[in-house]
């Protein structure tokens, strides 16, 4: 496929940023660390958060481990998962993962989560030697869960009270693109609504079929992963909250120590699975997680500050309680040396 006309791209570009959803977090943020500023001089401390899931490193801002935080659940309710460290051989790898009985395809991600930078999907032995050999940090390998429905749940719990509280649910939908028996993948991602803004990126990842035909009616995944960041399209699905799915989540966040906040991403069947607890947990995620459910497309910029509003009070609020329970904040010197070691 022949290269779009530059001013085809920048078109392109600007229709991109044109939509909300898409628009720079470092622009798009400030009043939020303005307010975020506010909140840490009431509490009188920066960071206030850090108190906010005492069970966590850091509460889940930075620091912790993907593999600590999944392998509490009950191996039913999670993919099977081992971690992989630095100097680790091919040789020990291939042992676990024949122990775990975990089958290729699987997912290979850092064990310190970044935006989903950095995440694999493995097809066979060769693969997973190439990554193995350049690794520099410590990776978590995970079966790979081939569920229909994919959503972000988050939660929260007032210390001291019994019930918690879903205050949004995320569904997340992968782009595909559908084939019409006469343009090449290339041609339909340019000409999708939405794969068109990430067609670099897509053309990298399936070079060898760009120039391919698709036939009519056969549908193309162009991705894996759940992750607003990694291409994915983020819905609002918050009315499927109700007293059952409240009471699913709330039993089994019970299970964790000293987690008051954070987000649940699953994968699921049905939705009868999800209000009866028949789900995959792939990650839980402390105070860094985000309400994604503002990146609905549908979703305007008030709705979206509202929500960013509401959810730091809620930390702040949290914070706050276990403060009066004798959680005490990271010290500065504290939260430096976490993040120098480990990253945000």
């Amino acid at each position: 496929m022949k290269a779009k006309p530059i001013k085809n791209r920048i078109l392109r570009r600007i229709q991109k940023y044109a939509r909300r959803e898409f628009r720079p977090g470092y622009i798009f943020d400030i009043p939020v660390y303005a307010y975020w500023a506010f909140l840490a001089i009431k509490a009188g401390h920066p960071l206030f958060f850090s108190n906010i899931n005492p069970g966590m490193i850091f509460s889940g801002f930075a620091g912790y481990g993907k593999y600590d935080e999944i392998v509490k659940f009950n191996p039913e309710l999670r993919p099977k998962t081992i971690l992989i460290k630095v100097g680790d051989t091919f040789e020990q790898v291939e042992k676990e993962i024949e122990k775990e009985q975990i089958l290729y395809p699987f997912v290979m991600k850092p064990n310190m989560g970044r935006t989903a930078r950095d995440i694999f999907k493995i097809y066979n032995e060769k693969q997973l030697r190439k990554h193995i050999l350049s690794m520099k940090e410590e990776y978590v390998i995970q079966e790979f869960i081939d569920y229909p429905l994919e959503f972000g749940i988050l939660y929260y719990r007032m210390p001291g009270e019994e019930k918690g509280h879903i205050t949004w649910v995320t569904d997340k939908r992968l782009v595909s693109v559908e084939g019409n028996g006469k343009h090449t993948l290339g041609e339909l991602v340019w000409n999708h609504d939405r794969a068109r803004y990430y067609y670099k990126p897509f053309k990298q990842l399936h070079e060898s079929a760009w120039e391919k035909i698709l036939p009519a009616g056969e549908k193309f995944q162009m991705h894996f992963l759940g992750n607003h960041c990694r291409w994915s399209c983020f819905y609002d699905a918050t009315n499927l909250v109700n007293d059952k799915l409240e009471e699913t989540i709330d039993t089994l966040t019970k299970t964790i120590p000293w987690f008051y906040y954070g987000r649940y991403d699953l994968k699921v069947k049905s939705l009868d699975d999800l209000y009866a607890g028949r789900f995959k947990i792939m990650e839980l995620n402390g105070m860094g997680t985000l309400p994604v459910h503002i990146f609905d497309p549908d979703h305007n910029l008030r709705f979206a500050y509202k929500e960013l509003f509401r959810h730091r009070n809620i930390i702040y609020k949290i914070s706050k309680a276990n403060r009066k329970r004798g959680h005490k904040f990271l010290s500065i010197k504290e939260a430096r040396t976490i993040i120098d070691k480990y990253g945000v």
